[in-house]
């Protein structure tokens, strides 16, 4: 399937972006101590330090300080910086409790997060043509599963009050989360997104990030759940069962609002996410994030082909117990096995 002008992706393996295969490469202590598995994802070979002379590139771990390093050393040293990151479809229990993901993204422009300039899944969206049932055939696996990037969270109705008036979901989102200033949001994109909701004739509802629920972080919209008509759902219960009760969702720059489009419930975006910009959001953006993205995201695109992008064509996928490479539709198993294994 023709992607991009020269570049031909089968379903597994073949991504031309990726570092070659006799590439040494340099990551981080960081990377390299907390991410023992991340070789697996390279062919097992080792990765090195980023100051190890004869390394050709270097890989970092998302977007906070030990990747700020390695994109200076980089720079410094005139290397190739692969990013990487968690894949949309992660594993069955959270990275901080220590489930090893099932995918990671390898790019080699940028963070999938960062809005400020434009990563090799954006690339790939735009140029996605004919994948939109690849893409069919994802989502609806992964709707009737009821998967989401976590999946450990139990499926049961939250309880929320009865309402004849429409049911508007505010993803909230701890901060200093990374992904809301690279998606070009900020505390008043939270500010305007909950002003707008307590002023619309709807109920309002604000899902609490679970590291807020746990008391571990701040939320942006935490404070403003006793505010007016706004509702705090604290309930541990899995995205899918949240989606299943409201109407519209709306977010800054949370995956939650992606999936939302894949159950095919209506998304504001007040930032923006990989997935806003193509048509398939309501997009309330400002006069900056028009301005960075102006000649970008241009072509209007199907959920479906954002789908085939963001699941399949984009990320890699490895079975954990032996670490050969597999494809979406082999991990969506995997996680639903484990979900039977402890139910």
């Amino acid at each position: 399937m023709a992607i991009l002008a020269g570049e031909t992706l089968p379903e597994i393996g073949g991504k031309p972006w990726h570092p070659p295969d006799d590439m040494r490469l340099g990551a981080a202590f960081f990377v390299r101590g907390d991410f023992p598995w991340l070789r697996h994802y390279f062919g097992s070979r080792k990765l090195a330090s980023i100051l190890s002379p004869g390394i050709g590139g270097v890989v970092s771990w998302g977007g906070r300080a030990p990747a700020k390093l390695a994109d200076s050393v980089a720079r410094f040293r005139h290397l190739r910086h692969w990013y990487l990151e968690d894949g949309f479809l992660r594993s069955m229990g959270l990275g901080k409790s220590g489930a090893i993901p099932l995918s990671i993204v390898i790019d080699d422009l940028g963070l999938p997060v960062d809005a400020n300039r434009p990563s090799r899944l954006e690339r790939l969206i735009e140029g996605v043509g004919e994948a939109g049932e690849l893409g069919r055939a994802i989502r609806e696996q992964i709707v009737l599963n009821k998967l989401s990037k976590y999946n450990h969270l139990p499926h049961r109705p939250p309880s929320i009050a009865p309402t004849t008036k429409r049911r508007i979901l505010l993803v909230d989102q701890v901060v200093g989360d990374v992904s809301v200033g690279r998606a070009l949001g900020s505390k008043t994109s939270f500010e305007t997104m909950l002003a707008d909701a307590l002023a619309s004739d709807a109920q309002c509802l604000i899902r609490t990030h679970p590291d807020v629920m746990a008391g571990l972080r701040k939320g942006y919209l935490t404070d403003g759940a006793s505010k007016g008509d706004a509702i705090l759902v604290d309930a541990e219960v899995s995205v899918a069962s949240i989606l299943d009760v409201v109407d519209e969702v709306w977010t800054v720059s949370s995956q939650f609002g992606f999936d939302a489009l894949l159950r095919g419930i209506p998304v504001r975006c007040y930032a923006a996410p990989f997935y806003a910009g193509w048509g398939v959001t309501e997009d309330h953006f400002g006069v900056h994030t028009k301005a960075v993205l102006a000649g970008r995201r241009t072509k209007l695109r199907t959920v479906d082909q954002i789908a085939a992008a963001a699941f399949s064509l984009y990320p890699t996928y490895r079975d954990p117990a032996d670490w050969r490479e597999i494809d979406v539709f082999r991990a969506i198993e995997l996680i639903v096995a484990q979900q039977k294994a402890v139910a």
